[in-house]
């Protein structure tokens, strides 16, 4: 309550598999990608991260083949994003956090592996009771606090997916991510660049695209 997302009447399946401090492990956080993927998930947002993990790349796989979109924080590291799981899988969105004045955020994940960039940056969000993230200095009333990180930004496009594929069901997760990609807003080097990928989503140009071409490359793998 309190806030909004990009797809507001969208149907959520909440997965918990961390901790009350954050914590958890790669197995349960694979187990959480393939139970939603059995479950009808059309679409899976992944506000968490690791160190990169063949379990975790699997469990992407699996997902990817029951034709499910899966989004994924870049990471806080200010480093590559491929070596972080699960948005170093090849099946994965890799998605960027960037602020006010479209620059990438200082602690962004950058890399080839990037596929857009998201608002990242003090985005309101509910309060959780624990309050462990939640400083003074960032909170709004009693239950609201303003946070930071990609994993704020993975939501935003996410939810474009969903909103892509309440428009157009029979859309494969590859065309809706190729959709978000190519209507994105072009930033900073023309084309494709290590910080935004091919630039900050565009919610309202995403659905006017009706149809999407895009490469498939088999080999080299």
């Amino acid at each position: 309550k309190g806030v909004v997302g990009v797809n507001q009447p969208v149907k959520l399946m909440a997965l918990k598999f961390l901790g009350e401090f954050g914590y958890g492990t790669l197995e349960a956080g694979a187990a959480a990608l393939r139970y939603a993927a059995d479950s009808g998930a059309r679409v899976i947002n992944n506000s968490w991260g690791a160190p990169r993990s063949s379990i975790v790349d699997d469990a992407v796989a699996y997902a990817a083949s029951k034709n499910v979109l899966v989004v994924s924080a870049a990471g806080n590291n200010n480093s590559d994003a491929s070596w972080f799981s699960p948005a170093g899988a090849p099946d994965s969105m890799a998605i960027a956090a960037y602020g006010v004045g479209d620059s990438r955020a200082s602690f962004s994940n950058y890399g080839t592996k990037i596929d857009v960039a998201a608002p990242g940056v003090d985005v309101l969000s509910t309060r959780s009771f624990q309050n462990n993230i939640c400083s003074a200095s960032r909170l709004v009333g009693t239950k609201h606090c303003r946070l930071s990180g990609t994993s704020m930004a993975s939501p935003h496009v996410a939810g474009l997916a969903a909103l892509i594929l309440a428009k157009n069901p029979a859309f494969t997760a590859t065309e809706v991510r190729q959709i978000i990609r190519t209507s994105a807003e072009d930033l900073g080097t023309p084309g494709f660049d290590t910080d935004s990928g091919q630039g900050m989503i565009d919610a309202n140009k995403a659905l006017t695209v009706n149809n999407v071409l895009f490469p498939i490359i088999t080999s080299p793998s």
